[in-house]
């Protein structure tokens, strides 16, 4: 694909100036953060039973961001693949990110890709929207994803974290495919997408797996006393992140494909196994079967009466 139409915003770009910027904003995915929760949670109850019919317009949100996401892969995963080749895992995961990924000159997209990226978790935030405003369930995976997605990439960003590229890559690459799923799911598809939903999931879980690679490498490398500028906070948050999403994917891709009656599962009824004695199906208080995300702030009580 020739991005050569996005040479002149590339090389004007001043990454410095948005790190900056993030720096000075800390309080910004703060106050995302804590409207998008009161939607998840609140606006529930003042909204009409049966929703609002935005299918179409969900539909394009998801098409739009699967081609962002695309062309975001498309200049930074042969970006990371080729220092990864030419200079090695710990380069790619410790170097001084001003002296490669975020550097300023013309030559470099990757610093407006990446920047376009960290800020891109705040619209994201519309895809809860959007599930919120037509009355679906929101589960607990994807607002806990949603929140600490924003919240550790802008700390990230401000920190110059030398690791970032590969999270920024692997995040586009899966995005790309996932919100195109999405799309065709939503616009009828459903025949052309549905081969694309486990595929979906294993990649997802095979990011988190590099992700929390990358992390523990970070911390070998300063555990050894040698230099990587990723500051101990950062590395700390990411580890745990990742580890908690690889956790909560591997509880998904078991509950749609491979639990008896799951909605994918290939052997037994859908939606027809029954639940055996003593087995729970709730974790943090939230509802695994039903995908209740609404368990985890509400009492037994009052997640009677909102299912």
């Amino acid at each position: 694909m020739d991005l050569s139409f996005l040479h002149s915003f590339e090389s004007l770009f001043s990454t410095d100036d948005a790190v900056r910027y993030t720096i000075e904003h800390t309080e910004i995915p703060i106050l995302f953060v804590s409207a998008y929760l009161v939607t998840v949670f609140y606006v529930p109850d003042f909204m009409p039973s049966k929703g609002f019919n935005l299918r179409r317009l969900w539909a394009f949100w998801n098409l739009l961001l699967s081609i962002f996401s695309i062309l975001g892969a498309l200049r930074t995963v042969p970006y990371l693949m080729t220092a990864l080749y030419e200079k090695g895992f710990t380069y790619t995961t410790c170097a001084d990110s001003t002296t490669w990924f975020l550097r300023h000159d013309e030559f470099n997209p990757v610093g407006f890709w990446v920047t376009l990226f960290i800020y891109s978790k705040i619209p994201e935030l519309i895809d809860t929207v959007f599930l919120v405003l037509q009355r679906k369930p929101v589960i607990f995976l994807h607002w806990f994803h949603h929140v600490t997605v924003l919240l550790y990439c802008w700390h990230a960003f401000a920190n110059w974290t030398a690791s970032g590229l590969w999270f920024v890559a692997m995040n586009f690459s899966v995005h790309s495919i996932m919100y195109f799923y999405y799309f065709l799911s939503i616009s009828g598809y459903k025949s052309w997408s549905k081969p694309l939903a486990p595929m979906i999931t294993t990649i997802q879980l095979l990011q988190m797996i590099v992700g929390t690679l990358v992390t523990v490498n970070v911390m070998l490398v300063k555990s050894r006393g040698e230099t990587c500028h990723v500051i101990s906070s950062n590395w700390k948050l990411g580890l745990a992140m990742y580890v908690s999403y690889f956790c909560l994917f591997a509880i998904l891709f078991y509950n749609l494909y491979l639990k008896p009656g799951g909605k994918h599962a290939r052997n037994g009824k859908r939606g027809g196994a029954k639940e055996k004695k003593g087995e729970k199906s709730e974790l943090c208080g939230v509802d695994l079967k039903k995908g209740d995300a609404a368990g985890f702030f509400h009492t037994s009580s009052e997640k009677e009466k909102l299912r």
